[in-house]
C-alpha cells in the first residue's frame, strides 16, 4: 500500500476509535467498554500490518496474553485501586508490544534498558507520528482533489470538513434556542437510548476527549507499523567470549551479544569481601531468628517487648533488606571481574548463600506480617506487601538464574513476569472481598473489626458482609452499620446498574453479582442514614454486641488499640 494511503487509512482508523472511545467512555463508568476498547485497538493494528507492509515478529507477541487478561478483570473487579493498576499494567503492556512488534530482536531476551527505551520512546513519539500521519493524510487528500474520478477523496475530504463546522453551528444554534436543541436531540434520540450520549452537552469536552483518543490511536498505527527501526536480527550464533567471564558461562547462553564491560570494576578479592560480610551479617541475623522467632523462644531480654510484640515489628524493614539486597546482588554480579573457573564458582557460592539466607529472611517477614494482620487487621497496605514478599522470592529465583548465565538477560525477563505475576495474584485473589473475609473471621474470633477500614471497601466485599449482617445481634454496633453499609451500597449500585439512561458496556462482574443479592434482601435492608454510617469510625470488639445501645457503644470501640499501618 502506497505511504500516504496508508495515512489515510490510519488517520480515518483513529478518528473512528475516538469517536468509539467517546461513547464508551465519557461520562460512564468503566466497565466492558474498556476491555472491548483494548481488544479493538490491538486487533486493528495486528490487521493493518499487512496492508503496511509490517513484519509481525510474532514472538514478540507474548505480552498480548497478560494484557488481555488484565483489561478483562477491570470489568470484574470494582475495587478502584486494583482497577486503576490494571489499566496502567494494560497501557503499559501495550506500549511495549507496539514498540517491539516491528524489532526482529526477541522482547524475552531484552535488558532492563531496552524495556525502558520502548516505554519512553513509545509514549514520546504518539504525538509526533500522528501529526506525521494527518500530514501525509492531508497531502494524499489535496492530490486526489485535483484528479479526475477522485470522487472519494472528495466525499471524505468533504466530510471531514463538514462534521467540526456542523458540529459547532449546532451547539451554537441549541444554546440559543432550547426547541431547535429540544429536535436535534430527538434526531439522535435511538442512539441516545442505546449508548446513553447527550450530544448537546459538553460538547468541548466531547472533542477534546475525541481527539486524544484518535490521536493516541492514530500515533500508534503509524509508530508500530510505518516506523522501520534498525534492529538486529534474531540469532543463535554465540558471540565471543568477554574477558571478565568464564567461556563456559557464555557456551549456554542462546540468542546472545556479548555483555558489556563495566566502567567501574571490583576484582573478586573486592566483591568476595563485600559479599562474605553480607553472608556473615545475614547469618548472624538468621541464627537470632531460629532462636527466638522460629523456635518460638518466649523470652525476650531486650527491653520490656513481649513476644508478640517483638514477632511483629520489623516486616517493612526486612522486605527493605531484601530489596536492597537484590540490587546489591545485581551490582556485583555487573562490576566484578571474575578470572576462571575458581573465581565464579566463589562468587556463585557466595550469591547462592545470600539467596538462601535473604529467602529465610523473607519467611520470616512473611510471618510476621501475618502475625500483625491477626493481631491489628487486614489493609490494603498489609495484604499488598504480604503478596509482594512472595513475588519478591520468586524473583530472587531468577536471580539465581542470571547469576549461572543460563540464558540471557533473564532477571529481566524474571522482573517483567514477576510484576505481571503480582498485579495477576492481587486480581485473582479479590483483595477487598479478601480483607472484609478476614477481618469479619477475626472479630467471630474475639477481635476488633475495624469499622472505619471496612467503609472504604468496593462491592467486591459485599458477599462477605451480607454473612455479617444477618448473623449479628439486631440494633447491636455491628448489626446496625453491617446494615447501613449494605444500604449505602445498594444506593450507588442502583444507580450504576440499573439507573436511568445506565450505560451498558459500563457493565462490571463485581458490581452486578453485588446489586442482584442486595437487591433480594431490598425489604429487609434499613433506610440508610448518612449521619450513621459516617459516624461509625472506630473499633467494635465482639463484646459489644451486648451493648443494646450501639451509639454509647461506638464511644467504648473508639478506645480500642490503634491500626497500625
Amino acid at each position: 500500500m502506497e505511504r500516504r494511503s496508508f495515512a489515510v487509512i490510519a488517520v480515518a482508523a483513529g478518528l473512528a476509535m475516538g469517536l468509539f472511545g467517546t461513547l464508551l467512555f465519557f461520562d460512564h463508568a468503566i466497565g466492558v467498554s474498556f476491555p472491548l476498547f483494548i481488544l479493538l485497538s490491538v486487533g486493528l493494528v495486528l490487521f493493518l500490518a499487512r496492508p503496511a507492509g509490517q513484519t509481525i515478529y510474532w514472538r514478540n507477541l507474548w505480552p498480548l496474553l497478560p494484557l488481555i487478561f488484565l483489561a478483562v478483570m477491570v470489568a470484574v473487579r470494582d475495587d478502584e485501586l486494583i482497577m486503576t493498576i490494571n489499566i496502567i499494567a494494560v497501557l503499559t503492556l501495550g506500549a511495549v508490544g507496539l514498540y517491539y512488534l516491528a524489532v526482529a530482536r526477541p522482547l524475552d531476551t531484552e535488558s532492563v534498558g531496552g524495556y525502558t527505551t520502548a516505554l519512553m520512546e513509545t509514549g514520546f513519539m504518539l504525538l509526533p507520528n500522528a501529526l506525521i500521519e494527518g500530514a501525509h493524510a492531508w497531502s494524499w487528500l489535496r492530490e486526489k482533489r485535483h484528479q479526475r474520478g477522485g470522487v472519494l477523496a472528495a466525499v471524505i475530504r468533504g466530510g471531514i470538513f463538514a462534521l467540526p463546522i456542523v458540529l459547532v453551528f449546532a451547539v451554537l444554534l441549541g444554546s440559543a434556542d432550547a426547541v431547535f436543541a429540544n429536535y436535534v436531540n430527538q434526531a439522535f434520540e435511538g442512539v441516545r437510548r442505546a449508548l446513553g450520549l447527550e450530544y448537546l452537552d459538553d460538547t468541548i469536552g466531547h472533542l477534546l476527549f475525541t481527539a486524544s483518543l484518535a490521536t493516541v490511536v492514530t500515533g500508534s498505527l503509524g509508530f508500530g507499523l510505518i516506523r522501520r527501526p534498525e534492529a538486529e536480527p534474531m540469532t543463535t550464533a554465540v558471540p565471543e567470549t568477554p574477558e571478565t567471564d568464564d567461556a563456559e558461562d557464555q557456551a549456554v547462553l542462546a540468542d546472545h551479544k556479548p555483555k558489556s564491560k563495566p566502567g567501574f570494576k571490583l576484582s573478586m578479592v573486592e566483591s568476595g569481601i563485600i559479599m562474605g560480610s553480607v553472608v556473615a551479617l545475614f547469618g548472624a541475623f538468621v541464627a537470632i531468628q531460629f532462636a527466638y522467632f522460629f523456635g518460638g523462644e518466649r523470652t525476650i531480654e531486650v527491653g520490656n517487648i513481649t513476644y508478640a510484640q517483638y514477632a511483629r515489628r520489623g516486616f517493612f524493614e526486612l522486605v527493605a533488606v531484601s530489596v536492597l539486597t537484590l540490587g546489591l546482588s545485581l551490582i556485583l554480579d555487573h562490576v566484578s571481574v571474575r578470572q576462571g573457573k575458581r573465581e565464579n564458582m566463589i562468587f556463585r557460592v557466595l550469591a547462592l548463600l545470600i539467596v538462601g539466607l535473604t529467602s529465610i529472611m523473607l519467611v520470616s517477614a512473611s510471618q510476621r506480617m501475618w502475625l500483625y494482620e491477626e493481631a491489628f487487621g487486614f489493609t490494603q497496605l498489609r495484604v499488598y506487601t504480604h503478596v509482594f514478599m512472595l513475588w519478591l522470592a520468586v524473583l530472587f529465583g531468577f536471580y539465581v538464574l542470571a547469576v549461572f548465565r543460563l540464558r540471557l538477560n533473564i532477571f529481566t525477563l524474571g522482573l517483567v513476569l514477576s510484576t505481571i505475576g503480582y498485579v495477576g495474584t492481587l486480581n485473582l485473589m479479590n483483595v477487598d472481598r479478601y480483607i472484609a473475609d478476614r477481618n469479619i473471621a477475626r472479630y467471630h474470633d474475639g477481635q476488633e473489626l475495624d469499622i472505619a477500614f471496612l467503609n472504604i471497601l468496593s462491592a467486591d466485599a459485599v458477599p462477605a458482609v451480607i454473612p455479617l449482617w444477618q448473623e449479628s445481634k439486631p440494633d447491636t454496633v455491628v448489626n446496625t452499620w453491617a446494615g447501613q453499609w449494605l444500604a449505602r451500597q445498594l444506593s450507588l449500585l442502583d444507580r450504576q446498574v440499573k439507573g436511568d439512561g445506565q450505560f451498558a458496556f459500563s457493565f462490571n462482574v463485581s458490581r452486578v453479582t453485588a446489586w442482584a443479592e442486595l437487591d433480594r434482601l431490598r425489604r429487609q435492608l434499613p433506610q440508610y442514614d448518612a449521619s450513621i454510617y459516617w459516624g461509625q469510625n472506630g473499633y467494635s470488639r465482639s463484646s459489644i454486641e451486648a451493648q443494646p445501645d450501639y451509639q454509647s457503644g461506638w464511644e467504648t470501640a473508639a478506645t480500642a488499640a490503634p491500626r497500625g499501618e
